[in-house]
């Protein structure tokens, strides 16, 4: 027995879709589209749970029937979409990115992008934007909710009001797990299930209260029954007053939330309060019949589902043809409408025949592309993304530089990306009397420790000690959300400073003045700049180095060179052509002006400055490759120096930062 069917949901997930995709496409005009995700939660528990509740009613609930149906639901399109990447991947990827596309396929099908990405992310992890599946972490959450929650309520159904208290019990515990990591650590926040499920038990206890069955549902809560009756005498003002505060919510969710507000946290109730308000109001009231209900919002909800697998494939395409650049709005209308056409004909085509003429065979035909389509994914992974479809340069220039950076920088010992500490002193054992470097700061600190270490061979006179945090400049009593380790491990830095009191202290940050997310006043940071400075020196250490800002790039140089090399492969352009060099609008060129106002400021101080613009930078175009590598490129990412190109610039700036 399934519930009855009513348009307005269609309409419900309309919305849904709609916010998701407009702030996928548009994200600095719809900032808080994104909470169309938590109306599908809200909606997906309200359903599932109707489903369970039906079937307890009527002939009992099956496990085969009910895990049956959601494979033949969320299965085929999924399929469809997976392989469809992993074909286009395979013309439009290099091998890294591709390698890492495996694996999103792989835990895609497996129904745990959500962790995967949690676990992966990090300080350099590729731009979100750039990952054709990064929204399959949604699905992750819901499957996770199908496995968990089924079983739950067929055991507290054995109790008169059993249903009702699981899912108030699950929802308490989850929503004040969400309130309590979000501060602290929004990313888990973000993709654990544990705080997520309550989004989804909003849905599920509004079905419990109304088509639970006699004895379980609200109507068995006598204490209620006042409330109950004087919802009965005027339900059709209450329904349409909720219907339009519901409407109401979510549009003040899409208005008000961002991705800088922290999310979920509480800014979440908005509009899964909004979801739930409209779905309880019912089918009657205006706009659920009218603005919910009409055709084309019942049709863009029916194709809401393969709408969503297919846009955001198709904008992170776009992005990476185009260098990670933002396109056109008229690119992006134009992708959008693909993905209509696109989820219009696997609605047709792949999900009606599975969902609504089911058999065993095709439960099982859908169930083995899934999970074929996840060992492929496994398969691209293990294979390093088939590096030989490209040619030996541009697989140097495109391989796992970020790896192999981290290894360089000493990431996990003497560098943390992550909430860690310092468990041992990362200083070189040296003779009494032999000078040493102190390498301070964040990952631009960590970025110059491949490079010293290089100089250190050709000067074996000095010893290195490195105390890096990721996020993390050298000031004490910094503090961020996005480095929660920062301060903890900056009073370690200054504990190693006081007892080796090094001879030369090299302090370095990506960034001096208002440092990322700080959200302080500029005046405040240049106080606690001075007064670290002041501390320092009170210490005993007289020669300080601060090393100013490298240059950022918005389109990462391996792609340049890569694209550069493709096209030489194609005879569309000659070696000589391969650029060198590069600037606006790949180049972002504020570094330059910056490290002079730097400059200005530590003199000031007293306070040796190296700024590396003059390393890497010829007026407003800069390198891309490491001259004398073959064509190593100077970042791995925007800003963070390769190993080859640490050691370029330590040599070239070798007197400055040993002041000889």
């Amino acid at each position: 027995m399934r519930p009855a069917y009513r348009s307005d949901i269609d309409g419900l997930r309309a919305i849904a879709v709609l916010l998701v995709v407009a702030f996928h496409a548009f994200p600095t005009s719809i900032r808080g589209g994104f909470v169309g995700v938590d109306v599908f939660f809200v909606i997906s528990g309200f359903l599932i749970t109707s489903i369970i509740c039906q079937a307890q009613c009527g002939d009992g609930f099956s496990y085969r029937t009910f895990y049956a149906r959601r494979i033949n639901r969320i299965f085929p399109a999924l399929t469809l979409v997976l392989i469809t990447c992993a074909m286009a991947g395979w013309f439009l990827l290099f091998p890294i990115d591709y390698r890492d596309l495996g694996k999103s396929i792989g835990f895609g099908a497996a129904f745990l992008s959500n962790l995967s990405l949690l676990h992966d992310a990090g300080y350099f992890e590729t731009a979100a934007e750039l990952n054709p599946l990064l929204h399959l972490w949604s699905l992750g959450v819901e499957e996770q909710f199908y496995l968990l929650w089924p079983p739950v309520l067929l055991l507290a159904w054995r109790w008169k009001h059993g249903p009702l208290i699981a899912a108030l019990a699950v929802l308490i515990a989850s929503f004040v797990a969400n309130i309590a990591l979000t501060p602290a650590h929004a990313l888990a926040a973000f993709y654990l299930p544990v705080t997520r499920f309550w989004e989804l038990m909003t849905g599920c206890l509004l079905a419990i209260a109304t088509v639970a069955g006699p004895g379980r549902d609200l109507a068995a809560v006598t204490w209620l029954a006042p409330l109950r009756a004087t919802f009965l005498r005027r339900q059709r003002i209450l329904r349409s007053a909720g219907a339009w505060l519901g409407l109401l919510l979510l549009g003040v969710g899409a208005v008000l939330i961002s991705s800088d507000r922290g999310f979920p946290g509480w800014w979440a109730v908005l509009p899964v309060l909004g979801a739930a308000l409209l779905i309880a109001a019912g089918p009657a009231p205006w706009v659920s019949r009218v603005l919910l209900g009409n055709r084309a919002m019942v049709y863009v909800g029916l194709i809401s589902y393969p709408l969503y697998l297919w846009h955001w494939p198709l904008l992170a395409a776009i992005r990476i043809v185009r260098f990670g650049e933002e396109p056109p709005p008229l690119m992006k209308a134009i992708a959008i409408l693909l993905a209509v056409a696109l989820a219009h004909l696997s609605y047709r085509v792949v999900e009606r025949p599975f969902r609504f003429r089911p058999n065993r065979t095709k439960t099982a035909t859908a169930f083995a592309a899934l999970a074929v389509t996840g060992l492929i994914g496994a398969g691209i992974y293990a294979a390093g993304g088939f590096p030989s479809r490209f040619s030996p340069e541009v697989q140097a220039i495109t391989g796992d530089l970020m790896g192999q950076s981290r290894v360089a920088y000493r990431g996990g010992t003497c560098f943390f990306e992550t909430v860690t500490h310092f468990e041992k002193e990362c200083d070189d054992d040296a003779p009494a009397g032999t000078p040493r470097i102190f390498l301070w700061g964040d990952s631009h600190a960590a970025h110059l420790y491949p490079g010293l270490r290089e100089l250190q061979r050709h000067y074996p006179s000095f010893r290195i000690s490195q105390y890096n945090t990721t996020a993390c400049p050298p000031i004490f009593g910094f503090s961020s959300a996005k480095s929660p380790s920062c301060q903890a491990n900056n009073e370690i830095a200054r504990e190693r400073l006081r007892a080796l009191r090094p001879d030369t202290l090299i302090m370095v940050a990506r960034q001096w003045r208002d440092y990322d997310w700080s959200g302080r006043d500029p005046n405040v940071d240049d106080a606690a700049i001075r007064a670290t400075l002041d501390e320092v020196r009170a210490m005993g250490i007289r020669r300080i180095v601060v090393v100013g800002m490298f240059p950022s790039w918005r389109t990462p140089p391996r792609r340049i060179l890569a694209q550069s090399y493709r096209a030489l492969a194609a005879g569309l352009i000659s070696r000589t052509e391969i650029p060198q060099r590069d600037g606006p609008p790949h180049l972002d060129t504020s570094a330059a002006a910056g490290n002079e106002r730097l400059r200005e400021f530590f003199t000031e101080l007293g306070v040796e400055f190296i700024s590396p613009t003059p390393t890497f930078c010829d007026g407003e175009r800069c390198l891309l490759s490491v001259p004398g590598t073959d064509g190593q490129p100077v970042v791995f990412d925007g800003s963070h120096l390769t190993a080859a190109a640490s050691i370029f610039f330590v040599r070239e700036r070798a007197r400055e930062i040993l002041g000889k």
